[in-house]
């Protein structure tokens, strides 16, 4: 042992102060790197801001295994590394693939049947036009799209309240993917779609991107909830078309990229000069609708008129009886002379109660009488008539006025009633609240019958006219949208702080990532269609560089930039920048079209590679992906979209039995996954332990974890039990059930193995219904279906 001749505190005080100094040391080093590294960026661009390369196609060797041009790179590298190629993936691997990767959505076996009959060299090729052609192409891609436009149907956040509008952007998403919208327009019209000309419903509608962001609504420092939106509107924006991290700039310049403080506020008073808001959508349709609904509301009018006057001459109003409703004889309702009854007197409610009223009334002639009530209702306040203690009118004072007030009383035909000469007792009852009920009127009638008639026929005509006025008053259809705000510069915040205010700064775009400068001041507007534009310029290749390494995600599991949504310096470098290049270039001299870039990829010798180390990664459905596949091969998948909102959930602080109901909803609804509601802070419990996202930032790349409670849920789910029972009973009707059953979870019939396990399976499990239910569950929870090769 080495002893030190030194106290213990001597030895603390040392250590301490070359650990401060280690420090000191670590800080100015890593300080002298960054400044390094910023003085290294000034001098040549990060390859993401550069113009893109020239293009050239490298030199291979084996030329026949080139199918598209793309081949060229990932053969070279093969070559280059001296790799063997990887097969070709089967047939069955391959439509199944194909489907699964464009449409989310298993191939039937008539449609893998129709595949390999093909023998055309061009069989390939036709799959993939039919299934970009088809509407499910949109369904599946915009499920992608909204992971990054972080969509959600509530705020989530402090108070997650529901966003009733929110599907619209999602319907728009889907319906410019299936239209192959290019993708230049499509990144214009989420950001200034109100501000192109013309200012179309569905333009309106795709502003949605900027609107459907969670905010803290119980915030009470209004300017720093302001401030906050508008960030989240700038980062996700960053993130989503630029692959950039535009957010870290709010409180000072960015430590890594490019990005000044200046350039953020310069963004900042782009957003802060618009507003969020719900508009309405003039679809064509709507107005031309709205147009008919107005002529049929005036036609009816003149028919309600003219059958009013036909029902006069049914009718003796000069031995009418009428009386004021306050003059009843027993009640225990209030009168009103001076709010509500000003001028009038009426009687009404004294809060919840069974409120009635009495009248002694006395017939002198027998007969067939009209009642009718005189009363205004904001809101419906049903009740009854019943006379001698009997019912006569079921449902009476139904109407709604237009409000509570005097000049909102409007007489009301409630029934017929038979009378005979006596005292009789009338009597009208509602509960718990009752309308502002003014006078009563018994008029007797001619000739009954015919009086029915045409007052059935009054009556019919007056609840169409009401049907399309409450339609009308509807207005046209509305969503979750942005439009012009106050117009004007934001000024720096000191450190972030909304509240500690430097200088102005003009609105304007990034100045130091490539792109080309504008010289133009914003003046008459926000900016946000300049912003957009710019952001689009052919000159300027980032935002198409980020899409078509998105879609190169999407299709083999992992970017060209394993990176997707970080561009910048600290993101991960392309692992071959000269193929990205090369299909951004194309990519942008197709027009931008996506479509065009699927069938570039997908027609490749490098996406048909079979899946083994080298070629194709093996990839997990994803959640809803699973979710439709189990529908679909159940059978138990409604295939059209559905129209209007998604199905109606609870939201806000939801109990137990609320999140049960909850459930109950989401496995009962039988269309796609992606119209279900996106329930922030509560999502659906399959979503969620298959990964679903985070709705409330942009995600570019989901995280695949496998942990035990997947197990469980697959096993215990009801969803599954339910939907593995249908497809037992759906395959049983087939002559070889285990081949249908085969085709459609694999694509693929068993081989002897598989059917020698099956009989097996069943032979334990008694051979019945219930142990082919058992094996149909089996197979669905299997690898076999739950991965894509």
């Amino acid at each position: 042992m080495i002893r030190l001749s030194c106290s213990r505190n001597d030895m603390i005080r040392r250590t301490t102060i070359n650990s401060s100094l280690q420090i000191i040391r670590f800080v100015f080093l890593t300080s002298l790197s960054i400044s390094c590294l910023s003085a290294e960026n000034t001098k040549k661009l990060h390859w993401a801001f550069g113009k893109l390369g020239h293009g050239e196609l490298p030199k291979v060797t084996n030329t026949e295994w080139i199918r598209q041009p793309l081949d060229y790179f990932t053969l070279a590298r093969l070559e280059e590394q001296q790799l063997p190629l990887v097969p070709p993936a089967g047939k069955r691997i391959l439509i199944r693939r194909a489907y699964f990767d464009l449409i989310g959505l298993p191939p039937t076996p008539d449609q893998v049947r129709t595949y390999l009959a093909d023998k055309s060299p061009t069989a390939y090729r036709k799959v993939i036009d039919e299934l970009l052609a088809s509407h499910y192409y949109g369904e599946r891609w915009g499920r992608h799209w909204l992971d990054l436009a972080r969509y959600g149907d509530s705020n989530g956040g402090d108070e997650n309240h529901p966003y009733p509008l929110a599907w619209r952007y999602r319907n728009w998403v889907i319906a410019a993917l299936n239209r192959d919208l290019p993708y230049d327009q499509f990144v214009r019209e989420q950001l200034a779609g109100d501000l192109m000309t013309p200012a179309s419903a569905e333009r309106i509608a795709a502003t949605g991107f900027l609107a459907i962001g969670t905010k803290i609504l119980a915030e009470k420092d209004q300017v720093k909830k302001r401030a906050d939106i508008v960030d989240e509107q700038i980062d996700t924006m960053g993130r989503v078309f630029l692959g950039l991290t535009l957010g870290c700039a709010r409180c000072h310049d960015h430590k890594f990229d490019p990005i000044s403080a200046r350039d953020y506020y310069a963004l900042a008073g782009i957003f802060h000069s618009t507003a969020i808001e719900n508009r309405e959508l003039l679809f064509p349709d709507a107005v031309a609708a709205a147009k008919k609904r107005a002529a049929e509301i005036e036609t009816l009018t003149k028919k309600i008129t003219a059958s009013a006057r036909k029902l006069e001459q049914f009718v003796d109003k000069s031995r009418a009886m009428e009386w004021e409703a306050e003059d009843h004889v027993r009640g225990n309702v209030i009168v009103d002379r001076q709010k509500y009854g000003d001028g009038i007197g009426i009687i009404s409610d004294p809060g919840g109660q069974k409120n009635f009223a009495e009248y002694d009334v006395t017939i002198k002639s027998a007969g067939t009488y009209f009642l009718t009530l005189r009363y205004a209702a904001a809101n419906a306040r049903p009740g009854r008539v019943l006379l001698d203690g009997k019912v006569a009118v079921e449902n009476a004072l139904t109407e709604v006025t237009g409000g509570w007030l005097p000049e909102n009383q409007r007489w009301h035909h409630e029934g017929q009633l038979e009378l005979t000469v006596g005292k009789r007792v009338l009597r009208i009852e509602s509960e718990p609240m009752m309308s502002h009920l003014d006078k009563i009127r018994l008029i007797p009638v001619s000739t009954p019958e015919r009086a029915n008639q045409v007052r059935a026929e009054h009556t019919r005509l007056q609840e169409e006219r009401g049907r399309l006025q409450a339609e009308q008053k509807g207005g046209h259809p509305k969503a979750m949208a942005v439009t012009e705000g106050t117009i004007a510069d934001a000024r720096l915040n000191i450190r972030g702080n909304p509240n500690d205010l430097g200088d102005s700064v003009p609105r304007g775009f990034l100045t130091a990532i490539g792109a080309p400068s504008s010289e133009a001041r914003l003046t008459t507007q926000s900016g946000r269609l300049e912003l957009a534009n710019w952001m689009t310029a052919p000159e300027h290749p980032l935002a198409a560089r980020v899409i078509v390494n998105r879609l190169w995600h999407w299709h083999f599991g992992e970017g060209l930039v394993a990176t997707p949504d970080n561009f910048g310096t600290t993101g991960t470098p392309p692992r071959d920048l000269a193929l990205l290049d090369h299909l951004t270039r194309q990519f942008m001299s197709d027009g931008w079209s996506m479509k065009n870039l699927h069938r570039r990829l997908m027609l490749s010798s490098t996406y048909r590679m079979a899946s083994r180390p080298g070629g194709r990664t093996i990839r997990r459905m994803e959640a809803e992906t699973f979710r439709d596949a189990v529908l679909a091969v159940s059978g138990g998948l409604h295939r059209e979209a559905p129209s209007g909102p998604p199905p109606a959930v609870k939201f806000q602080d939801p109990s137990p039995a609320d999140l049960a109901r909850n459930r109950q909803t989401y496995e009962k609804y039988p269309h796609r996954s992606v119209y279900l509601p996106v329930v922030r802070s509560h999502l659906y419990e399959l979503f969620t332990l298959l990964d679903f996202p985070n709705s409330t930032a942009p995600i570019g790349r989901r995280t695949n974890t496998t942990v035990a409670t997947q197990a469980l849920l697959m096993l215990n789910s009801p969803f599954l039990v339910t939907m593995a029972d249908q497809l037992a009973t759906a395959i049983r009707s087939h002559s070889d059930p285990l081949e249908e059953l085969h085709l459609r979870l694999f694509a693929a019939p068993p081989d002897e193995v598989q059917r020698k396990w099956a009989r097996d399976f069943l032979q334990r499990a008694g051979g019945d219904d219930e142990g082919w239910s058992l094996l149909c569950h089996t197979l669905l929870i299997s690898n076999d279906f739950l991965y894509l090769r």
